[in-house]
């Protein structure tokens, strides 16, 4: 599915974090809250089509904190399926299985064991 939309980004983490998207979105996620990314027309953002690291600098979004970076982006050559990065850089390692099922997401970031986790389900 292509076109998916982001409704939602829960930051379950204690630090505050801003997002911005290469759409030109952008805003706060304060610490263990969820925040409704607006965007330009106030409902949601477009998540970027990227399929490839010759596109990622244009084509995603980026959800930062002091201690770490979030990248993310639908895979428009698989079905809109999302992908993220635990850096500001393109790493085809982290599917979110199912993503490319729905159109309406929101997003779960947090740590688990320590580790920076992203989650997703359908808004």
């Amino acid at each position: 599915m292509s076109n998916q939309k982001l409704w939602i980004i829960a930051n379950a983490t204690n630090q505050q974090a801003s997002f911005s998207s290469t759409n030109g979105d952008s805003g706060n996620c304060p610490a263990y809250s969820v925040t409704h990314t607006g965007g330009t027309d106030g409902n949601y953002i477009q998540i970027p089509d990227c399929s490839g690291s010759q596109w990622y600098n244009d084509h995603r979004i980026l959800v930062q904190a002091q201690s770490w970076t979030v990248a993310f982006w639908a895979n428009d050559q698989e079905n809109g399926m999302l992908y993220w990065s635990p850096s500001n850089s393109y790493y085809g390692g982290n599917p979110l299985e199912g993503s490319d099922s729905t159109e309406n997401l929101s997003l779960l970031i947090t740590f688990v064991n320590n580790q920076l986790q992203v989650y997703w389900s359908p808004f």
